[in-house]
């Protein structure tokens, strides 16, 4: 059998190691350093090159500005769709894949009826995000809890052998420079520990729903906060790498039970702490490793039934802020959705310098695995 045949968009230099790291081992890698561009159009070059003007990291404000980045998104879809349809029987590889130049040229491979890999660091330390389907919430996951609870008693693995891989989660280190508030409550006292994002992230601003915007989650909260029993209060952290700071926003609040804590290490407010509420941060998964209740605010593949509560809307946040002692998950659906995902979504990786990393040989049979998947994942 002839080793598959792979058309990378070429990432940087350490984002290019772990793409050779991993499909290196399997097929042969091609890098292209620019998406193709063509003049010739096809019925769906208008809408993708719309959907793609609408993920742009930088979307241009200017009527020109975005004209002229819709037709650059157009062209570059016509030259990644024919640049496919001539290459019979490679896989469109890419990192992210959700954002403007990146999302066109793996739409055109799709329509091209090219099979893809989507490559995104996963939030578990030591591993990376490998998906024929896209990252976050456009993996290839099922969303239900059942077909994981169906491969956890198939598989016979151990209940909680995920467990190992919460000792080696640890804070990300940032540039923000972030402020200490002052007069917190003691960490003793209980409180729902709410981490927010990056301004802008595209996270949010792609699956943020009623969130799209930090200040929106800020607002949502302090009006929820008013429905806490007594005793209870909201402790947010802004994130390390943040440029911009809502420190303001969130100390005109104090008086109604929301702090803003900047200073505590991540991973201590996670775990004193007695639920994360998060739009789709990874810290919502991570804080499962600590056996704590998530809500999810916005659109994320791990908020499963069981697995972790939904608050979509203001109103939602209001009725579980009212009776937080009541918050709660499944053990046996968590148990299973963590370990399907330490044992068999994500790929180890090891790092041996900055832009040199290494996948462990016992990986080669998940990585053929994605290759020939389609959604769902599981069996």
């Amino acid at each position: 059998m002839s080793r598959p045949r792979f058309i990378c968009l070429d990432p940087r230099k350490r984002k290019r190691a772990a793409v050779e790291a991993v499909i290196g081992p399997v097929g042969e890698i091609a890098f292209l350093k620019a998406v193709p561009m063509r003049l010739g159009g096809y019925p769906e070059t208008e809408a993708v090159a719309e959907a793609a003007l609408a993920a742009a990291i930088r979307p241009k404000k200017g009527w020109m500005g975005r004209a002229a980045k819709r037709k650059l998104y157009a062209l570059q879809y016509n030259g990644a769709r024919r640049f496919f349809e001539r290459q019979t029987g490679v896989i469109a590889a890419c990192w992210n894949g959700l954002n403007g130049s990146r999302y066109v040229f793996m739409q055109g491979a799709q329509d091209a009826g090219a099979r893809r890999l989507f490559f995104e660091l996963a939030p578990l330390p030591g591993r990376i995000t490998v998906d024929p389907c896209g990252v976050n919430f456009r993996n290839a996951l099922p969303r239900t809890v059942a077909p994981f609870l169906d491969w956890a008693e198939k598989a016979g693995v151990p209940a909680d052998g995920w467990r190992s891989v919460g000792g080696e989660i640890n804070q990300r280190k940032g540039g923000g420079a972030l402020e200490r508030s002052e007069e917190l409550p003691a960490l003793a006292e209980p409180f729902i520990f709410v981490p927010l994002q990056v301004p802008n992230d595209s996270q949010l601003r792609l699956f943020g729903g009623a969130y799209k915007t930090v200040p929106a989650l800020i607002d949502a909260v302090i009006g929820a906060a008013e429905h806490l029993p007594d005793g209870w209060h909201v402790r947010i952290k802004e994130h390390p790498s943040a440029k911009i700071s809502f420190a303001e926003r969130i100390r005109a609040a104090t008086g109604r039970r929301v702090y803003l804590d900047n200073a505590t290490d991540t991973f201590e407010l996670v775990q004193k702490s007695r639920a994360v509420l998060t739009v789709n941060s990874s810290v919502g998964l991570e804080a499962m490793f600590y056996d704590k209740p998530v809500i999810a605010a916005g659109q994320c593949f791990w908020s499963l039934p069981g697995v972790a509560l939904e608050a979509p809307e203001p109103s939602d946040l209001e009725r579980i802020f009212a009776a937080p002692q009541d918050l709660s998950f499944d053990a046996e659906s968590r148990n299973a959705f963590l370990s399907y995902l330490v044992e068999r979504y994500y790929i180890r990786l090891d790092w041996l310098a900055d832009d040199r990393a290494e996948m462990p040989g016992s990986e080669v049979p998940k990585v053929l695995a994605k290759i020939s998947e389609a959604r769902p994942l599981l069996p």
